[in-house]
């Protein structure tokens, strides 16, 4: 899950965007565009998280590195709305 993928073009796991010196014009956009369809997409679905964990039980403690992340990661599972 903690991948190390370069969006700038150095790494060739990711070229969706990228191609070493020329750069897409609408990278910054897309990265825009993420979040929108994300904040569209997540109240369209009711959401439980995985192995029936209740939310009073989640670890919200930190493991700090380079960036922040979630000691203990989280899945979300999205179940249609009727």
């Amino acid at each position: 899950m903690g991948s190390n993928i370069d969006v700038k073009g150095r790494d060739f796991e990711l070229l969706s965007f990228v191609a070493g010196r020329r750069l897409c014009l609408v990278l910054p956009m897309a990265h825009r565009m993420v979040h929108l369809m994300l904040g569209a997409l997540i109240p369209s679905f009711d959401w439980k998280l995985e192995d029936g964990t209740a939310p009073q039980s989640m670890s919200m403690d930190d493991k700090v590195g380079f960036n922040l992340r979630k000691a203990q990661s989280l899945q979300a599972i999205p179940i249609q709305t009727q």
